[in-house]
Formats: C-alpha cells, sequence, structure tokens
C-alpha cells in the first residue's frame, strides 16, 4: 500500500478500524496529524501503532471524544516518529461507532 496523506473515513463503509499507514509505506517520519469530524454527532477516536509481529497496539490517542466539527492536531515530531520499515509498525484509527465520519490529513 502506497503512503496516503489524506483520508475521508466513514466507518460505515470502510470499517471502524482503518490502516492509515501500512508498515513499509516508508512514513517513519510524520511531521503532524489532523482529525477532524466532520459527522452531525459527537464521535470517538483512538489513533495507535500496531506491531504485526506480536498484535500488540501503542495508542497515541485512546477514546478521544470529538464533538461536532471540531478537529484535534497531533503535532509533535516526535511523539509521531515510529519505525515504519517492514518488520516495522503501523498507524491505524479505531472508530467507536458503525456510522462515524471523519477527515484524517497526515503530513510527512
Amino acid at each position: 500500500m502506497a503512503f496516503k496523506a489524506f483520508h475521508n473515513i466513514n466507518s460505515a463503509t470502510d470499517g471502524q478500524e482503518v490502516q492509515l499507514v501500512a508498515i513499509g509505506d516508508n512514513a517513519s517520519n510524520i511531521k503532524s496529524i489532523l482529525l477532524t469530524n466532520i459527522d452531525t454527532a459527537a464521535i470517538t477516536a483512538s489513533l495507535y501503532l500496531k506491531e504485526t509481529s506480536t498484535d500488540t497496539r501503542y495508542y497515541l490517542l485512546y477514546q478521544v471524544s470529538l464533538p461536532v466539527g471540531a478537529s484535534l492536531l497531533l503535532d509533535n515530531d516526535d511523539m509521531l516518529s515510529f519505525n515504519n520499515n517492514p518488520g516495522g509498525y503501523s498507524l491505524n484509527l479505531l472508530l467507536g461507532s458503525t456510522s462515524d465520519l471523519i477527515n484524517v490529513l497526515i503530513k510527512k
């Protein structure tokens, strides 16, 4: 999977768990991630790194509530830096409902 910077996610069609950056995308140096609630209700989102070999999750955000129209900017590149080489980690988003709408913008 090639790195994709912009994600328009609808959990009804894309699923509640979405891989934003796949292992091997060489996106280790992420500078920022912007999550924006584009739904008509508050949504809950978790953002985590996943180690494939052990299926272990390391949460950057855990069940954060985003009110209608709210955005959350993560811009500490030390926190967002991770091993994204083959054998490393993927970046994933988990939504709290089967009908959430969210935009995710990732800057490298």
